[in-house]
């Protein structure tokens, strides 16, 4: 049985047509910008633009978003920060790779990998106490910082208090972020949002890994204690043991709160579902207390 001919034939018409379309492409190919860097750097054959013109043509296409862009902002790839390589290796080879925007963007977030639990606020995952310019500041603001200077360095524990918008969460990122610039394991957790996902991992008890994964981390910001929905279960079988064995363990624990002491312990006496128990919420507070040096920021909001 013969085999079946797939061969495509166009009409001598055609074949002209195309190889005239070719031939200007080509042409095209030896002024673009582009294809001349990628000659200059290497990383193809001059000769490559006759042999593979439409290859080449097709990657023009694919990086051409990338061409004047300003920023990881302003980025139109499918996949924001990654932009397609081309490459002579035997044969045309692509790839995909970070920007030159990206690489800065994960050179300065390559702490992040230190983090056991990050609920880190986007615009503060590259934050550091270090850049805060204390001459700008308030004197106010200013006495606060620095011990929040002299506690990070020496590893200590803070309740840091105060309104809305006064600077606790960044204060408590940046003293996160150094600790993990070091290398060392850390944590910040949103405290409502940790609460929650907590809770949703009751039925298989994957909190429970959760859980010893903070209690061991070398520095942990628990962010707005008192913003959370209390239950009997949250506060004496997941937040009184994290404190005490971080306390046991000398470990540095931050909170952030817009509650003081006296209205936290409020908070934290009574459950969602109308419960109390005073002295439950006393053994958290006392833990505080003994472990924390307590600093209220005042001042102005500044997310405004």
């Amino acid at each position: 049985m013969e085999k079946a001919d797939f061969t495509i034939h166009f009409s001598p018409e055609k074949t002209a047509e195309m190889a005239k379309e070719t031939e200007a492409l080509v042409q095209s190919l030896k002024k673009d910008p582009q294809i001349h860097s990628l000659i200059e750097r290497g990383d193809i054959d001059a000769s490559c633009i006759e042999k593979h013109p439409w290859t080449l043509h097709a990657w023009l296409n694919e990086f051409a978003p990338c061409i004047g862009c300003r920023g990881l902002a302003f980025c139109r790839q499918k996949t924001a920060g990654y932009f397609s390589s081309i490459h002579e290796d035997g044969m045309l080879q692509k790839s995909m790779q970070a920007c030159k925007y990206m690489r800065k963007q994960l050179e300065t977030e390559a702490h992040m990998k230190n983090y056991a639990s990050d609920d880190l606020p986007k615009n503060m995952r590259t934050v550091s106490l270090a850049d805060i310019d204390i001459a700008e500041e308030s004197q106010e603001y200013a006495k606060v910082l620095t011990k929040v200077l002299q506690c990070s360095e020496a590893y200590g524990s803070m309740y840091l208090y105060g309104n809305m918008g006064t600077g606790k969460t960044y204060l408590a990122a940046g003293a996160c972020n150094d600790h993990a610039r070091n290398n060392e394991h850390v944590a910040f957790v949103h405290y409502p949002s940790f609460c929650m996902r907590m809770a949703s991992m009751v039925m298989n008890n994957e909190y429970r890994s959760e859980l010893e994964r903070l209690k061991a981390v070398k520095f942990l910001v628990i962010d707005d204690i008192g913003a959370e929905s209390v239950t009997a279960w949250n506060r004496d079988s997941i937040l009184l043991p994290l404190l005490n064995a971080r306390y046991d363990a000398s470990l540095a624990t931050w909170f952030t709160s817009n509650c003081d002491l006296a209205s936290l312990k409020i908070h934290l006496t009574f459950s969602t579902k109308g419960s109390e128990d005073e002295l439950k919420a006393e053994r958290i507070l006392e833990r505080i207390e003994t472990m924390c040096e307590i600093e209220a920021l005042t001042g102005k909001d500044r997310r405004k």
